[in-house]
């Protein structure tokens, strides 16, 4: 990777906001990251001529711009599983009273890309854009015991490398399990006191494309309860994967 590109994308990572600070100024930046204060200008002016980054011209100070957020929405809304899943997701946050979470996998890890939120006053806000390891969370493992096992287990070395995963006969005996059910149970793998069901989503070469998952507070997820949602979740994950077209083994 060249300097300036790498350089650009260290400045850019510098001025995400936060709840303390949006705007930073170029000495700021150029202190933070122990860059001369000539090149941080240089290289926040040509960033925000293309909308990346955007000058307050009365603070003289620079915030991440429109353009990083446009880009990102174009990404998500034309995933076409995004396109597909959110009526289905929309009906089955309504059937089970609890948020819906769609997942991907990138790499190593699994990522929210959306959400359809519960109209509750307690329940799980898990953020969109979070990631995590394809080991942890029923959203992710479904998604790693579909994978095909040249890929699955590129996946696995690599977490044992990075020391996600501490016993491997567990997991591998998880995931046989999850691939059999189509379904995937956590309780308070990746938040605490939390209960998750998920299924996963097919595209019409019959590969894994993206999970569908239910996410609330164990308290509300009693036996009968817990039966019907991981029911309506594998129903929903048909009904998308079809839309896909995947076709049901028969």
């Amino acid at each position: 990777m060249s300097q300036v590109i790498r350089k650009s994308i260290t400045l850019l990572t510098a001025i995400i906001p936060n709840e303390a600070k949006e705007e930073w100024s170029a000495t700021e930046v150029s202190r933070e990251l122990d860059i001369p204060i000539q090149t941080v200008h240089r290289l926040l002016s040509s960033l925000a001529e293309y909308g990346f980054v955007f000058k307050n011209n009365e603070t003289k100070k620079f915030r991440l711009g429109l353009t990083l957020m446009q880009l990102g929405l174009s990404i998500r809304d034309n995933l076409l599983v995004r396109n597909s899943a959110l009526p289905v997701m929309e009906k089955l946050m309504k059937k089970t009273k609890e948020s819906v979470y769609l997942t991907v996998a990138e790499g190593n890890e699994g990522i929210f890309i959306d959400c359809v939120d519960a109209d509750m006053q307690l329940k799980v806000a898990e953020p969109i854009g979070m990631r995590t390891p394809l080991c942890a969370g029923a959203s992710k493992k479904v998604l790693l015991a579909n994978m095909n096992r040249e890929a699955k287990y590129q996946i696995i070395r690599d977490l044992i490398a990075k020391g996600e995963i501490n016993d491997l006969e567990k997991l591998e005996d998880e995931l046989k399990i999850i691939k059999k059910l189509g379904i995937a149970i956590s309780k308070g793998e990746t938040t605490k006191g939390t209960f998750s069901v998920a299924a996963p989503i097919f595209s019409w070469e019959n590969k894994v494309v993206a999970s569908i998952s239910v996410g609330g507070p164990i308290t509300r997820f009693k036996d009968h309860v817990a039966k019907y949602i991981v029911s309506e979740t594998k129903r929903a994950a048909e009904e998308i994967s079809e839309e896909l077209g995947w076709m049901k083994p028969r």
